[in-house]
């Protein structure tokens, strides 16, 4: 991924870190989807509207050819 802002990265992050500690996932998913969540935030413009939705982020973590 090309980095666009690092703003809001580890706001996305931080954010989809408590999400997985909250949903009780294990400890290799709640890492995979955190990293993936601020790395999609990076990609872009502003980081108010740069957080990713679950489903962005499961797309990415989901994905054979990024393993």
């Amino acid at each position: 991924m090309q980095v666009v802002n690092g703003l809001g990265a580890g706001d996305a992050f931080g954010g989809a870190l408590c999400h997985g500690l909250l949903s009780g996932w294990g400890l290799e998913r709640l890492v995979s989807f955190a990293n993936v969540a601020g790395a999609i935030a990076a990609t872009r413009r502003e980081c108010s509207t740069a957080m990713p939705t679950t489903a962005e982020v499961d797309t990415f973590t989901t994905r054979e050819d990024l393993r």
